[in-house]
């Protein structure tokens, strides 16, 4: 057997595992937890999260890594196998590779999303003055085939298309390796995102718009120290810290495989925490928020970043990004940099799968390559296929939320109790450069097992197995009328709201009972002061009986919906009163979730059918 591969630098290393941790929940997902957690409120419980949960975890699997790697193994079903000699922990160590290979297949969905932005920005393909009527709420969704319209996109070739450069562009640097591809990739991305990061900051902070930076800068800061005694709070800090440092993602401990037997790893550690840190905390709250402010105003902060990362930063930064001097610029720099983030964290959240392949079937990094590429190919497909139908979000919270604990619960039980928290000390004390003060290990033993079984019970008190079917509202013809239908606004009566949720109580019903897709079209008179009318009502599909365009109305009215355009002096949306054509659609989610949570069974499978291939074949040649 060849000797494993190994980290070129101490500096290309720290970068690399940065590179890992920084992604693109550092800068949309971050100021979105804390806005809308308490605000400076929301860093009290994620510092403590950081300090008793973060931190010690960074440990620990650098620990777990090195172990591995000084034993031949990279991936967790080989080093659970070295720790803990029972013939079950190896397939215990299985969700340590589909776990992050079904992470991959829809976080590089993300990274192609980016990419293709990037080049919209470049070509002016949103942002130029000419075409300020772009509907980007629906140029966003109709790229990623959620929308019941085709103004800007036919059809999901340009998203197949970005996703092909984009699974290109990682299985490049993967079949480059450790030294030559994954760290030299991080010695360019990284200072480029330290670039790009500090160019749109200086922009954000010197443009006029509506409202200010300062704004902004409040709406992320000032506490609100009442939702401390909220129990989602603490969970969700512990959630961000876990997703911001891939914790549970099996990344970090194959990057520590690599070290070298005496290398420091606790220094390393605590500074690649450190490091994804500073990004995510300074330059996480300085950009979208504050440029949400400038552009949009103070009042219009809460709406948008309720609306969701991804809304952010694909919808709400190009609107303020189109409004900037050298717009094209400026959008390229951002979907950059958001790319950048989201490549180094792909690369090292597929290297778990990598590190399998070459470990335990001892073949070449090209040919597991081929492996991985094939198998990223046929994953990412039904993602980009039933995006709107909720597989996206279905695998998200799987394999990258949920998942994450229970993989870290595991690691932390193996460390602590059954490797041992003496010998797992000693292996974090080799080399090291600072000496880990001593109660971590009760932190390790007893704290963070805890609080690991509390977020899970927590999760399942409240879990749904089956999700309600989506009723959204469209604009019909976004390219003609580039305002936006928004509900929420102004004061609803409380028998309205109750007629509406009737009305929306039988739209879900339809769609459920009928097992299918439906859509409404309507027209509708919006008006200035909050009343509307709707004038035609046309269903088809499962919607095909809701032709009653006072049901529709009444649907319209009781959910606040009004018709808004961007005042061209400004930029601030207002109501506008025009006679709109809209589209209410609904869709039937039940198979397609249910197929997202099959499909990662089976992947899970796969990988435990190649687990006992590999060990099979391992028996064979020892008994030979």
């Amino acid at each position: 057997m060849s000797e494993r591969e190994a980290w070129g630098s101490r500096i290309g290393l720290i970068l690399a595992a940065a590179g890992n941790a920084i992604g693109i929940g550092n800068l949309l997902r971050f100021p979105n937890q804390a806005a809308a957690n308490g605000g400076g409120a929301f860093m009290i419980p994620y510092i403590i999260s950081l300090l008793v949960l973060g931190i010690p975890m960074m440990w620990v699997l650098w620990a777990i890594g090195r172990y591995g790697g000084r034993h031949g193994s990279g991936n967790l079903p080989g080093i659970f196998d070295k720790m803990w000699p029972n013939p079950a922990s190896k397939y215990i160590g299985v969700i340590g590779v589909s776990l992050p290979m079904i992470f991959v297949f829809y976080y590089s969905y993300i990274e192609a999303w980016c990419l293709g932005y990037a080049w919209f920005s470049f070509s002016g393909d949103y942002l130029n003055t000419a075409q300020q009527t772009v509907h980007l709420t629906a140029y966003y969704q109709e790229f990623l085939g959620d929308a019941p319209t085709a103004a800007y996109f036919p059809g999901l070739g340009m998203a197949f298309l970005f996703m092909g450069i984009t699974l290109v562009l990682n299985l490049f640097v993967l079949y480059r390796g450790v030294a030559k591809g994954i760290e030299l990739l991080a010695k360019v991305a990284i200072p480029l995102l330290f670039v790009f990061c500090m160019l749109l900051i200086v922009r954000v902070f010197t443009v006029e718009g509506q409202g200010s930076v300062i704004d902004g800068l409040n709406f992320i800061w000032t506490p609100d120290f009442s939702k401390l005694t909220d129990a989602n709070v603490w969970l969700a800090a512990a959630g961000q810290i876990f997703f911001t440092l891939s914790i549970g993602f099996g990344a970090i401990e194959v990057y520590a495989s690599y070290v070298k037997e005496d290398d420091d790893i606790a220094l390393t550690g605590l500074t690649t925490a450190a490091t994804n840190e500073f990004v995510e905390v300074i330059f996480g709250s300085m950009i979208a928020i504050p440029a949400t402010a400038v552009f949009f105003g103070a009042g219009a902060i809460e709406r948008i970043a309720n609306s969701g990362s991804f809304a952010i930063g694909m919808i709400s930064m190009p609107e303020i990004l189109r409004s900037f001097p050298y717009s094209q610029f400026f959008g390229s720099i951002w979907f950059l940099l958001l790319f950048f983030a989201a490549f180094t964290s792909s690369v090292a959240v597929s290297q778990p799968v990598m590190s399998f392949f070459q470990d335990e079937f001892k073949i070449s990094r090209g040919k597991a390559t081929v492996w991985l590429g094939i198998i990223w190919a046929v994953g990412v497909t039904p993602v980009i296929l039933f995006y709107k139908y909720g597989f996206f979000n279905e695998m998200d919270f799987w394999a990258g939320t949920l998942g994450l604990v229970v993989i870290a619960l595991i690691e932390v039980i193996i460390f602590g109790w059954i490797f041992g928290i003496v010998k797992g000390f000693e292996e974090l004390d080799r080399g090291a450069l600072f000496r880990i003060p001593r109660f971590v290990k009760p932190l390790i033993q007893y704290v963070i097992p805890v609080l690991l079984v509390y977020i899970l019970w927590q999760w399942a008190l409240g879990f749904n197995p089956n999700p309600p079917p989506k009723v959204d509202v469209w604009v019909a013809e976004p390219a003609k009328f580039a305002g936006e239908v928004i509900p929420g606004n102004g004061e609803i009566s409380e028998p309205d709201q109750e007629a509406a949720a009737e009305v929306g109580a039988k739209l879900g019903s339809l769609v459920e009972d009928n097992g299918g897709d439906g859509l409404v079209h309507a027209t509708v008179l919006f008006r200035t002061d909050g009343s509307l009318s709707v004038t035609s009502a046309e269903g088809s599909g499962s919607l095909a009986s809701m032709n009653d365009a006072e049901a529709i109305a009444t649907y319209l009215r009781g959910n606040g919906y009004q018709y808004q355009e961007r005042n061209g002096e400004n930029g601030a949306a207002v109501a506008t009163e025009k006679e709109v054509p809209i589209i209410i659609r609904g869709l039937y989610m039940d198979p397609y979730v249910w197929g997202a949570r099959g499909f990662m069974i089976l992947m899970t499978i796969f990988f435990a059918i190649m687990i006992f291939i590999a060990w099979k074949n391992r028996g064979s040649e020892v008994a030979a």
